[in-house]
């Protein structure tokens, strides 16, 4: 399955002196070309700013209580520790410099993988799912398995179903409406939404590389196909 939205998130123990030390840490961003901010319950404890960087199809979001990665597009772009990721990477290592930083908790990984097919098979799958060993409904417009599991670590929750247009809007795919995901309007196939969560002192590029990796296998499996 085609990964076509990531999100990737850093927690980490409330800041509370966060609203004075943030604006210092983004202020050089605000020159890049193409870049818009917003800023989220501003003048209250928990103020925080979204960055979105238009040309790079990122946004990132920093509030008291952690980091957030939201990208729309090839994952390939974000395995290259020099490209577009390391502006995420740097604003971490800004908030861990905050006089109010104590230490950070875990890491999470949200990725949704999107698979366009004929929309005839779609029809018959959810006439006759192989999915389910019984299915007292009769035929359904929509359905979903959900699996929960524990690899090493890392704590996974996937599930998997058919796709149609209207799940953009249900799971925001397309926040930067990109032309990598032109062929999700009017499209049909299967989806599936893979969420990973693993406790994490320490997160570093490589570590994230290594939680999109046991994602991307995760959603190569045959089992998830059109049978």
């Amino acid at each position: 399955m085609s990964i076509r939205r990531l999100q990737y998130q850093i927690d980490h123990v409330h800041i509370l002196t966060f609203k004075e030390e943030y604006k210092v840490a983004v202020y050089p961003y605000f020159s890049f070309e193409n870049v818009e901010y917003a800023i989220d319950n501003e003048n209250t404890i928990m103020e925080g700013i979204r960055l979105i960087f238009k040309n790079e199809n990122i946004a990132i979001f920093l509030r008291k209580e952690g980091l957030t990665l939201l990208f729309e597009g090839d994952v390939e772009e974000l395995k290259n520790q020099n490209g577009i990721i390391r502006f995420f990477w740097e604003l971490y290592e800004k908030v861990k410099s905050f006089k109010g930083y104590t230490r950070t908790t875990r890491h999470a990984l949200t990725v949704h993988a999107v698979n366009i097919q004929d929309r005839q098979g779609i029809e018959e799958l959810l006439k006759n799912n192989a999915y389910f060993s019984k299915n007292p409904f009769q035929n359904v417009s929509d359905f979903s398995c959900i699996y929960q599991f524990k690899t090493d670590d890392a704590e996974f929750r996937f599930e998997f179903g058919n796709y149609s247009e209207k799940d953009i809007k249900t799971h925001d795919l397309t926040p930067f409406k990109t032309k990598f995901n032109e062929d999700l309007i009017d499209g049909f196939g299967l989806m599936g939404r893979l969420d990973a969560s693993e406790i994490e002192k320490n997160p570093t590029f490589s570590k994230f590389k290594t939680l999109l990796s046991k994602s991307e296998k995760i959603l190569s499996l045959n089992e998830f196909k059109l049978l």
